[in-house]
């Protein structure tokens, strides 16, 4: 852990993340996963070569990228957590929006190219400074250029009568390693979930608290997890954490009723 929060410090977000991906394997050689980068580095300087405009160097970049490595989402398995595991998505060339953005990006910067992530909503981002007056955005799991409308359609799609009524410019500024690594850890614990590794997604969460201490939200969830791993009073415990500190949450009252059952189960068991 001490490990991970220097490489933030550091704002290293290809070794966060593959610090990230040891926590689950604990043989892993990162230094193996940073050669292979180095290695599709020297390929793509190759392939793009002494191109004088940065746009038409960006443009060689997307094509070596997305056509000649064929990096990509999995359409049928979208969800699935090997592809928030950065090492996995170097050797398989397959990843989620986040993962994908990472290497793209680690790529782009090693050639020049000013390229970020961005914590859209919903869908994370790649950010292409060109210049000073022009950027450009780009869908990380398949290299699309999205113009505004995309962008201002996709923003509404996900927060819908939540947003203000104009997308705020702030939406589409770069986000930060910390940030980078958060949104890829709440999308690691979600496909755990989803596949029902509890005590991974458990191992996830202690991840996410030891970045941002009593997050109530984080808090929550590990109550959940606890609470299907049969650990009544933890899990209670947790659930009361959340309601006092965030009372009108429309989750609650449903809490509220957990915590009474779990009670009584705690008392059955004594």
């Amino acid at each position: 852990m001490i490990e991970l929060k220097h490489a933030i410090q550091q704002h290293n977000l290809f070794k966060s993340a593959l610090l990230i991906s040891r926590c689950y394997k604990s043989d892993l050689d990162i230094a193996q996963s940073i050669s292979q980068m180095e290695q599709l580095i020297n390929q793509a300087a190759k392939f793009v070569g002494n191109v004088g405009d940065k746009f038409a160097a960006f443009e060689r970049l997307r094509t070596f990228f997305y056509q000649q490595l064929a990096f990509s989402g999995d359409s049928k398995n979208y969800f699935a957590a090997r592809y928030n595991l950065l090492d996995e998505v170097l050797q398989y060339r397959t990843g989620i929006p986040v993962t994908l953005a990472i290497v793209f990006c680690q790529l782009g910067n090693a050639l020049g190219l000013k390229m970020q992530g961005v914590n859209f909503p919903g869908h994370f981002l790649v950010r292409f400074q060109v210049s000073d007056s022009k950027i450009v955005f780009i869908d990380p799991l398949n290299g699309e250029c999205l113009n505004w409308q995309q962008l201002e359609k996709n923003y509404f799609s996900i927060l819908g009568e939540q947003a203000e009524k104009e997308m705020p410019l702030e939406t589409l500024e770069p986000t930060g390693c910390e940030e980078t690594i958060l949104r890829l850890l709440q999308n690691l614990k979600a496909s755990f979930i989803n596949e029902q590794k509890y005590h991974n997604a458990l191992s996830t969460i202690d991840l996410l608290l030891s970045l941002c201490p009593d997050d109530p939200f984080e808090i929550r969830d590990r109550g959940f997890l606890l609470h299907q791993l049969d650990c009544p009073k933890v899990a209670a415990a947790d659930y009361e954490y959340f309601v006092e500190r965030c009372p009108k949450d429309p989750s609650t009252e449903l809490l509220r009723a957990q915590i009474q059952k779990l009670r009584e189960k705690i008392v059955i068991h004594h």
